[in-house]
């Protein structure tokens, strides 16, 4: 299976999901005035979970594999078999903590869960929903109007990716594709490796580049917004190296765009 949870997971709707995060958040306010805010996250973890006991599990795996890869995440806790809460002790919440959250949402099925911060003088805890479904997110339109798969470079990069996508699905994580990416072209060794950076045909450095083969990048990118602004950086980048080709993908919810930049 590309996705296993190490736990058999149940959905909640929002209004029961809200009455346990209720209860949790309660118990994480009196552990919160009792501990104060310097220990370690897995010190609020495991109090929670010892509060909680058997309706709680911490550390919940995730695993993905495709091809030989595999990543692992592991989700702080989980009440009730269905009730996600990710903490941190953070001065405050900031929106790569909704994203991790959100991708778990994502990878688990599931709509709500909660993050929960121990970092600050008060306690601060937030909602997090996500509609989209493994199944939404691996029914993607692929957009090659301005692909050009003439070289075994370009159609290696785009059956790799395309592969990759109809298994885990669009939304998740931009270095989780890369790092799944260089892993199918031979791992970092041969794949993270130094390119010349040129200013008026003289080589005034050298840029670590994700190599797709012989004098071709390749990037890939999940923006929603600013993509054309993205695409002239591409473009100057190239210009300014010893590269020749650039496989760029842009991976959004529901639309994946293959772009080869040449000079």
């Amino acid at each position: 299976m590309p996705i296993e949870i190490d736990l058999q997971l149940r959905p909640f709707s929002q209004s029961d999901f809200g009455i346990v995060a209720y209860e949790v958040v309660g118990h994480a306010i009196a552990i919160h005035k009792r501990l104060g805010r310097i220990f370690d996250e897995s010190v609020y973890r495991e109090t929670l979970a010892h509060i909680l006991a058997t309706r709680a599990v911490n550390e919940v795996c995730i695993r993905l594999s495709h091809l030989g890869f595999q990543k692992l995440y592991f989700m702080d806790l989980v009440v009730e078999a269905g009730c996600p809460f990710e903490l941190k002790v953070v001065s405050q919440l900031h929106d790569r903590h909704r994203g991790q959250l959100i991708q778990y949402l994502m990878l688990t099925d599931l709509s709500h869960g909660k993050l929960i911060n121990f970092g600050g003088k008060k306690l601060e805890h937030e909602f997090v929903n996500c509609l989209e479904t493994t199944a939404h997110r691996r029914a993607f339109e692929l957009d090659l109007s301005r692909w050009s798969a003439t070289t075994a470079d370009d159609r290696r990069f785009q059956e790799m990716l395309v592969g990759l996508l109809r298994d885990w699905g669009t939304g998740l994580d931009r270095g989780l594709y890369i790092d799944a990416i260089t892993h199918f072209l031979g791992g970092p060794e041969f794949v993270r490796l130094p390119i010349e950076a040129l200013w008026d045909g003289k080589i005034v450095g050298r840029q670590l580049t994700n190599l797709a083969g012989r004098n071709a990048a390749f990037e890939i990118t999940c923006l929603r917004n600013e993509v054309d602004s993205y695409e002239q950086h591409l473009k100057r980048f190239l210009s300014n190296t010893t590269l020749e080709r650039i496989l760029w993908a842009n991976v959004e919810s529901g639309r994946v765009t293959l772009v080869a930049l040449a000079k």
